[in-house]
Order: C-alpha cells, then sequence, then structure tokens
C-alpha cells in the first residue's frame, strides 16, 4: 500500500528496493515519508512530544538496522508500526512512574502536523475539552485496548493490520477494540 507524500502516491516497496539496492538516500525518502505518522503514533500513545520524537528517532534508527530482514516489502506499514509500538511501550513502561493525567500535553495540531489555531469560538473551545477528555478517557485503559483504539482510530489502520501490529489474531484485534471502546465510554462518564 502506498503512502500520500506531499500530495504524491509513493510505494514503499520500491522506496525499499533502492535502498536495498545501495540508494544511500532512499532511507531518508522513508523516514520522510513516514515520520510524521510515527511520531503520531508514538505521541498518541504516550502523550507527551518528547518522548514521541525520542521513540521516532529510535524507530527509525531500528529500522535502519534491520531493513535488510525484512522478508516482504509489501508488509513494511504494519512491521513500521509493530517496531515503533514496541518502542512506545518500552518508552511507557520505563516512565509509567512518572505519568499521570494531568501531565498529558494538550496536541498542537493533528496527523498533518498543520497547526491548530487558538480557539476563537465557544464551539473551538468545547471541541478542545472534549479532545483532552478523551484523551484522559483513553489513558485510563489497558495497554492492548489503549493501543487497539489508537492504531484503529488514529493511525487508520485496518482491522486486520491492528491484528498484524499487535501480534494477535483477528478475533482478539476485534475485542480488544471493542472492550477499548467500552471503557472509553465508561470512563468519559467518570470524567464528566
Amino acid at each position: 500500500m502506498g503512502v500520500t507524500y506531499r500530495g504524491t502516491l509513493v510505494d514503499p516497496e520500491d522506496t525499499i528496493r533502492r535502498f536495498l539496492g545501495g540508494d544511500a538516500g532512499a532511507f531518508d525518502e522513508l523516514v520522510r515519508q513516514w515520520e510524521t505518522k510515527v511520531y503520531n503514533l508514538a505521541w498518541r500513545f504516550l502523550g507527551n512530544r518528547e518522548d514521541a520524537a525520542d521513540v521516532a528517532q529510535e524507530t527509525f534508527l531500528s529500522i535502519f538496522q534491520s531493513l535488510r530482514k525484512l522478508r516482504e516489502p509489501k508488509s513494511f506499514r504494519t512491521w513500521l508500526y509493530r517496531i515503533a509500538l514496541n518502542h512506545c511501550r518500552a518508552r511507557y513502561r520505563a516512565r509509567s512512574h512518572d505519568l499521570s493525567l494531568d501531565a498529558l500535553e494538550t496536541p498542537e495540531g493533528d496527523d498533518d502536523e498543520r497547526p491548530v489555531a487558538a480557539p476563537q469560538t465557544r464551539d473551538a473551545e468545547d471541541r478542545v475539552v472534549t479532545a483532552d477528555l478523551v484523551r484522559k478517557a483513553l489513558y485510563g485503559l489497558s495497554e492492548d485496548h489503549r493501543t487497539a483504539i489508537i492504531l484503529k482510530e488514529y493511525v487508520g489502520l485496518t482491522l486486520e493490520e491492528v491484528a498484524a501490529v499487535m501480534q494477535c489474531p483477528l478475533s482478539t484485534a476485534k475485542s480488544r477494540l471493542y472492550h477499548g471502546l467500552r471503557g472509553v465510554q465508561r470512563n468519559l462518564r467518570r470524567l464528566l
């Protein structure tokens, strides 16, 4: 599956083949094509921009070191997200004693890094408050439930891809998503 990069559909398989063939600039292209998506996954998982940037860097270092071992270039997307998720989990576990819901940062942009203007209207202020409540409700979930929701709803993976990234059967991914969404509803009721 290709990714749109600056308005152009880019095939990661072609870029990977070029890298494996010795094109040093091809890896830079992969980073440019995927860094925002990896950063956003990490930010949504960790709730901290600095940690997200560190995880993105660690992810691409791992990708660079392991890309020659990728058996199926077609599976690059799920492989990339699995590596990023592993780094997120390691960072989360290392910092879990420092994290609190109140310490979560408020986003400055969406998945395409477009800045969000300061709220000018009551509706805009309500959307910011709602987004903050949803994030807090999301962080009140188990790691598996939160991960399933982030991968499906924020990253935009299919359920099959969620299962592949989480390395679980499709039925388990569906169950985690379902129970996670129910948990967000419960947590929202508590927060309200």
